[in-house]
């Protein structure tokens, strides 16, 4: 719920009208759409959201364990912060009359990267522990690992690339702590230096 709700946020602080007008709106425009529909209330797409995670909600404090229907919920969470993440590099191209526009976006997207990729972490070992094989643990942690530990890791990596106190042992742990310093390079690099500039030219 934390994603979505500053899903909300990002697509309803996204003012197109501080675009200027040209094929990178158009396109801005077209991704806005995606999420516009999943946050506006009424919407067909909205109201399946809301039901299916008041559904595993209610399943989760009765007792019922619904993993299928959670991890479909996370990836299709991990889908449209995709989307937003093509949004904040089209800002990037993009003609702004609003210096502030681009920054504020970038903030309201950090919540997310953040949470989702605690999110991933913790579901690549959640599998090794529900295999109970003899294969490498994805991520060790130096200290027993708990959903904070992964949510630190997850804040951390925007400081460092390779944190002191844990280690990524298999091919999905490491290709995913990658791409996480990837989109960190992205946010922090490109977004934040470009959201800088503008905001001190204007």
């Amino acid at each position: 719920m934390i994603s979505y709700l500053f899903t909300t946020a990002f697509n309803r602080s996204l003012s197109l009208t501080e675009i200027e007008n040209g094929r990178t709106k158009q396109l801005l425009m077209d991704t806005n759409f995606f999420l516009e529909n999943l946050t506006s209330l009424g919407h067909p797409l909205n109201s399946l959201f809301l039901l299916a995670t008041a559904y595993l909600i209610v399943s989760g404090v009765i007792g019922r364990n619904n993993r299928l229907g959670k991890d479909i919920l996370a990836i299709f969470l991990s889908m449209c912060w995709l989307v937003e993440l093509l949004s904040i590099n089209l800002l990037l191209i993009a003609p702004i009359k609003d210096p502030k526009l681009l920054l504020v976006e970038m903030l309201l997207f950090l919540p997310i990267i953040i949470v989702s990729f605690a999110w991933w972490y913790w579901r690549i070992n959640y599998s090794y522990f529900q295999k109970n094989e003899a294969e490498t643990e994805p991520i060790t942690f130096k200290a027993p690992p708990s959903i904070l530990n992964y949510l630190y890791l997850s804040i951390d990596t925007f400081f460092k690339y390779q944190p002191s106190y844990v280690s990524f042992n298999t091919k999905s742990a490491k290709s995913l702590h990658l791409f996480h310093a990837i989109v960190r390079l992205n946010i922090l690099g490109l977004t934040l230096g470009r959201a800088v500039s503008l905001a001190t030219s204007a």
